[in-house]
């Protein structure tokens, strides 16, 4: 099977999501979607593009290749799998003229019935049956050899959340995160991992947090996605919407339990011990309409504090996150990828 790869290289999540794909599915070619010509210097700007992590890429400067690009790229390939978007709708159409499969792996909110790929490979079970077409579940992998499992304590005093770069309608739940601290009363530390600068400092001016909660804040960009998760014993992601989540894969690389939402998809794969009652807040309208949901605060505040309170606790969430962990690595999904792929 000769396999084709559209891939980011740039300091984005489709970036790290491409590039692990890459690494692990080794494609016989990569057409590289370079966007760096939009980087600027504003803190929340993740376009900065270094190409050398592929071998000998295809390279198209800009967000939507030329026909000819696309024809170079794609003739004599048997599969080409992209992540949320092929870029330009005429990737599967001149696919079906050159005996090429599509299988696109899309983010529910930015998903466009009108582009039609031989598979849609959903991350998630979140609105599943929305899709249309030839569609089937293939979770993004673990990239478990990223990380190192480090000893985590009895239980847990010190916890993660990672902001990222913020996104529409505070997507990670950072607001409700320190709306739900000040009911906090264990004795914490609450590290914050942020890319934007100043984002933060706008916040946490504005919490009121208590004397038990300790706050620290890291806002820059790290070179290697799998540094943010080496200190930590819990991550906090009390997340509004969305699907495929990359911090909670890369938390559960490193071993970490993980406080979310009982909403979709969490509660279609995670422990329901991990996870917290929400309520519905509103909706908005991206490529589809999605749903907004906020933990209950106060319920937050009580799984924090079981957590750092009941060693018995915290071990079973320690074990499960390491099962969890072994069951979403790539050793076990690799093969199921390339299943679906000779399969169609």
């Amino acid at each position: 099977m000769r396999l084709g790869l559209i891939a980011r290289a740039d300091r984005s999540g489709l970036s790290v999501q491409t590039h692990e794909f890459y690494r692990h599915l080794q494609p016989e070619r990569v057409l590289v979607i370079d966007v760096g010509q939009h980087y600027n210097t504003t803190t929340h700007c993740n376009k900065i593009t270094d190409t050398s992590k592929y071998a000998n890429p295809f390279i198209y400067r800009g967000w939507i290749p030329d026909t000819d690009t696309l024809r170079r790229f794609m003739t004599g390939l048997d599969v080409v799998f992209s992540a949320e978007c092929f870029y330009s709708p005429q990737v599967p159409i001149l696919a079906r003229e050159l005996g090429v499969r599509t299988v696109l792996q899309p983010n529910f909110e930015f998903y466009d019935p009108t582009v039609c790929p031989d598979l849609l490979a959903a991350p998630s079970m979140w609105n599943y049956d929305q899709y249309a077409g030839n569609k089937t579940f293939l979770p993004v992998p673990i990239a478990t050899d990223r990380f190192a499992v480090r000893s985590l304590p009895n239980t847990a005093p010190h916890f993660l959340h990672v902001v990222g770069r913020p996104a529409a309608h505070d997507r990670n739940g950072t607001e409700d995160l320190l709306r739900a601290l000040q009911y906090v009363t264990a004795e914490v530390k609450v590290v914050f991992r942020c890319q934007q600068e100043g984002y933060l400092d706008a916040l946490l001016s504005k919490a009121d947090l208590p004397d038990n909660v300790e706050i620290d804040q890291i806002s820059r960009d790290v070179e290697n996605y799998w540094d943010n998760y080496d200190t930590g014993d819990v991550l906090l992601m009390p997340r509004r919407f969305g699907g495929l989540c990359l911090p909670v894969n890369e938390a559960l690389g490193a071993g970490m339990p993980v406080i979310m939402p009982d909403t979709s998809p969490n509660n279609t794969w995670l422990p329901n011990d991990w996870l917290v009652p929400a309520t519905k807040q509103g909706s908005f309208r991206a490529k589809q309409h999605i749903d907004i949901y906020s933990v209950d605060h106060r319920a937050y505040a009580a799984k924090i504090d079981q957590l750092a309170s009941d060693p018995g606790f915290y071990l079973k969430a320690k074990t499960e996150a390491l099962e969890l962990r072994d069951q979403y690595s790539w050793d076990t999904l690799k093969p199921q990828y390339i299943e679906t792929f000779e399969e169609l």
